[in-house]
């Protein structure tokens, strides 16, 4: 019988300028399994590290590794036994799957006690940067038709609904109305986690180091307040709006913010940290003040990563929300879209866009 082929993108993870377009078996799914044809894949900055070289581990007994863990496809054919998909039906793959620790037994993969856990595209399995992929229908989502290629944003909106979860659920710790929150950072994940916000009713403040005057239009159609601490220091910021912060999520992946944001939130407060800050940067710090203003201000500290399959089911009924509230608002943060095949210029080209994405089913648009 003759082997058919597919394209895929791939990497030597941890190996400098590795990148390269390649040629794989194409798949055929078993009993449980569902073939998934892949219509585009959103690239954010764990993406970047292992295009370029500094993260990533491939499949065991593998050199490769197959990028890209925010998908959209369709399903293509599936197993006798899968009951929950049909051929043609729009889904989303989860990222994370479980080792054998209590967490994951319970289904909260993100959660992961022993840290043996996978990862599509970064640790342990491949991808989604390829023409089809199989998965269990279990680590699927089924995505409405009205959502559209929109539903490329999930798996981002999934960490930004998971990161005001945690926030409300330490929360229960008092009677808390919060009023005004902060989000540092205004990459997609940023300005995902501001709509979310403020489709809670929370007024929303951005913080970030740009001057993009296209990201300044769109924090004016949210009615976000928008702060450059090139201009306006960080720990100033309360004092200009004149209010408490009770909510700060940090995503800019400096830990520098982090420990301000955790500095400057208000008496009862909560600071969610959800970006992850390599290196061994130190600073000095007034570590009395710091430890004086947890106590004493009764503030709580979280960190976040992954996400629940809650968070994306709860990430499709506020994306929708979102189109409706701001009509056009999520197609903004999509700055570029390029083929399978110019997948290097794609991840060259993410310091100048929001979201960059490759599509499988049109021509470049970069």
């Amino acid at each position: 019988m003759e082997r058919s082929f597919m394209k895929a993108a791939a990497v030597r993870p941890k190996e400098k300028d590795s990148a390269r377009l390649i040629d794989v078996d194409m798949p055929e799914p078993g009993d449980d399994e569902v073939l998934v044809k892949v219509h585009s894949v959103g690239l954010d900055g764990t993406d970047k590290e292992i295009f370029d070289g500094v993260y990533g581990t491939p499949p065991s007994g593998e050199e490769i590794l197959i990028p890209g863990h925010e998908s959209l496809g369709r399903v293509e054919e599936v197993g006798k036994d899968v009951r929950s998909f049909s051929p043609g039906e729009m889904v989303v793959a989860t990222v994370r799957r479980p080792d054998g620790c209590i967490n994951c037994q319970a289904g909260e993969y993100d959660m992961c006690l022993l840290g043996d856990y996978r990862e599509r595209g970064i640790k342990g399995l491949h991808g989604f940067l390829s023409e089809y992929y199989l998965e269990k229908e279990d680590f699927l989502i089924k995505v409405p038709e009205e959502l559209g290629e929109l539903a490329v944003l999930l798996e981002p909106m999934s960490v930004a609904e998971k990161a005001a979860r945690m926030a409300f659920k330490v929360q229960e710790r008092l009677t808390w109305r919060p009023k005004v929150a902060m989000v540092t950072g205004t990459g997609s994940l940023g300005l995902l986690t501001a709509m979310h916000l403020r489709l809670r009713g929370l007024e929303v403040l951005s913080v970030d180091r740009s001057d993009d005057d296209y990201k300044a239009k769109i924090f004016s159609e949210l009615g976000v307040l928008h702060f450059n601490t090139k201009r306006t220091e960080l720990h100033d910021i309360p004092k200009v709006v004149g209010k408490q912060i009770d909510l700060i999520v940090e995503e800019t992946g400096s830990s520098k913010v982090a420990l301000h944001s955790i500095m400057i939130v208000g008496t009862n407060g909560v600071v969610v940290l959800a970006s992850i800050t390599g290196g061994e940067k130190r600073m000095e710090i007034c570590s009395d003040c710091f430890n004086q203003g947890l106590v004493l201000g009764n503030r709580a500290v979280v960190g976040t990563v992954n996400a629940h399959r809650r968070d994306f089911e709860r990430g499709i009924s506020d994306l929708l929300a979102i189109e409706e509230r701001w009509p056009g608002s999520l197609s903004k943060l999509i700055t570029a879209r390029y083929p399978l095949e110019d997948f290097k210029e794609a991840f060259s080209s993410m310091k100048d866009n929001i979201k960059v994405v490759i599509d499988f089913d049109g021509p470049s648009r970069g």
